[in-house]
């Protein structure tokens, strides 16, 4: 009886610190929430470009900004969160993950570059539908991925600026290519119900 209740114990404390190693890198956000792509000049060094709703290929992979979605004022500041709605070919034989904070991020006229925000991931997780796939999601090996993704925190009138994704296959460090595309309000939508929970 007494090796029952050990291995009871011993399985409830494995179960508590599971939720808490495997979620860890979703905890933290960056105070500035700002990506730093730009000090690093081997990163982004061949770019490529495409406008909304037309696919960019580059690393053997085929990226399309299908919109982007506006879920509304969302922050005491009246701060909206945006989304990606994207779709992403695999042309090759291996299947692999990317993330919200590796792979997506904003760049505005300025220079100045923001990464996918964690509350605004965790907005959707607890308020849209299946539509939205939380960070990582898989990228079929000869298969195509058509999601909502990321989340990003901007002002109201912040409507001009451009996605930037990194096509980085199975090799998170493989930032040297760089899909861009320009997003003008006009791209932007309302979210709707089907996401909508």
């Amino acid at each position: 009886m007494k090796i029952f209740k050990f291995t009871a114990l011993a399985m409830a404390a494995v179960l508590a610190l599971t939720p808490a190693v495997g979620c860890k890198h979703d905890i933290k956000e960056s105070s500035s929430n700002t990506a730093k792509y730009a000090d690093h000049p081997e990163v982004g060094e061949v770019k490529v470009t495409a406008n909304v709703n037309q696919e960019a290929e580059a690393n053997e992979t085929g990226f399309t900004l299908n919109k982007v979605i506006d879920a509304g004022a969302q922050t005491e500041n009246g701060e909206h969160y945006y989304y990606l709605d994207v779709t992403i070919r695999n042309t090759t034989d291996t299947a692999y993950e990317l993330t919200r904070l590796n792979n997506f991020y904003i760049l505005f006229d300025d220079g100045q570059e923001l990464s996918s925000a964690v509350r605004a991931e965790l907005y959707a997780i607890n308020n849209f539908t299946d539509k939205y796939c939380k960070s990582p999601f898989t990228i079929p090996a000869n298969g195509t991925f058509t999601g909502v993704v990321s989340g990003f925190v901007l002002a109201p009138d912040q409507t001009n600026f451009t996605v930037g994704f990194f096509p980085t296959r199975e090799n998170t460090d493989d930032k040297k290519n760089v899909i861009l595309v320009p997003v003008t309000a006009a791209d932007i939508v309302p979210i709707t119900s089907e996401l909508k929970k």
